[in-house]
C-alpha cells in the first residue's frame, strides 16, 4: 500500500490506492493552469509563495472531485485567498 501525505487541512496530497485514481489529460492540465494563473493573479500571490501552493492544491482537489465550472471554482477559491487589507 502506498504511503499517504496530507496537507494542513488533512486532505491527501499524494494519494494512492483505488479511491484516488483521478487522471488529468492535456486539456484538463491546460484548464487547471489557466485557472491557477487567473486565481493567483486575482489574489496577488507570487508564484513561489506558500499560499499559491495551497491555492494550487485546493484547485486540483476541487477539479478531481468533479468541479469543472471555472466560474464556480473562482467564486469558491478567490475570496479565501485574496489578501485582506
Amino acid at each position: 500500500m502506498a504511503s499517504m501525505h496530507y496537507d494542513a487541512a488533512g486532505y491527501p496530497m499524494f494519494p494512492g490506492g483505488r479511491e484516488f485514481e483521478t487522471q488529468f489529460g492535456p486539456d484538463d492540465l491546460n484548464r487547471l493552469q489557466e485557472l491557477f494563473d487567473d486565481c493567483r493573479d486575482e489574489c496577488h500571490l507570487a508564484i513561489d509563495c506558500e499560499r499559491a501552493r495551497i491555492l494550487g492544491r485546493a484547485l486540483v482537489r476541487l477539479y478531481a472531485q468533479g468541479q469543472h465550472d471555472p466560474n464556480l471554482i473562482r467564486a469558491l477559491l478567490i475570496p479565501s485567498f485574496k489578501e485582506r487589507s
